[in-house]
């Protein structure tokens, strides 16, 4: 008897223990990462700029680093690397995507990764808008629009082309991609 009481006590400590670590608070940066392989990419900060809808210096295609006549969303973050890619997407209060506004750093027929797809949405490359990345006062992106931040601590402003779907009350995540796939999601934050 002693024995199976023990054996159901182990049980319902493990039990307990795996309900635990799947209930991660949503503001908590999230990371999907490989068995083995420990995740040093971070998003530790992430804000709307003051100049958000006050200035013009990108254009909507990929990698078009000059003005074309619409003024653009402006974030500021900060992110820990090394990251190959960044995406803001709008979620709920919780930080869960949500169908609607997708920016990125993947271009193509490259699809945006599962955890943030809304519903069934499946968005790739050439559908979402790209994020024009500075650090140092300088565009960090390649002619297409891709990134690759190497490891360490990187400020950057994002310049988004402003696609008119992003409204007043929304919420925004943004999520890193660290070599090998890991999606880690920072704060979210009202629009």
């Amino acid at each position: 008897m002693k024995r199976a009481l023990v054996a159901l006590a182990a049980s319902l400590l493990a039990l307990a223990g795996c309900q635990k670590s799947s209930a991660a608070p949503a503001q908590e940066p999230t990371a999907k990462a490989e068995p083995g392989a420990p995740v040093t990419t971070k998003v530790t900060a992430f804000a709307v700029h003051p100049e958000n809808l006050n200035v013009d210096k990108i254009g909507m295609k990929e990698g078009a680093i000059s003005p074309d006549g619409n003024r653009d969303l402006v974030f500021t973050a900060t992110v820990e690397g090394p990251a190959d890619a960044i995406y803001v997407v709008t979620t709920d209060e919780k930080g869960s995507p949500v169908h609607g506004f997708r920016a990125d750093t993947i271009g193509g027929a490259e699809e945006l990764p599962k955890e943030l797809a809304a519903a069934g949405q499946v968005d790739i490359g050439r559908l979402t808008v790209w994020i024009a990345t500075v650090e140092n006062n300088h565009f960090v992106n390649d002619d297409g629009g891709r990134l690759k931040l190497a490891p360490g601590p990187h400020v950057l402003k994002l310049y988004v082309p402003n696609t008119n779907t992003l409204r007043p009350g929304s919420h925004l995540r943004l999520y890193a991609r660290a070599p090998g796939g890991a999606i880690v999601g920072g704060p979210v934050v009202p629009y």
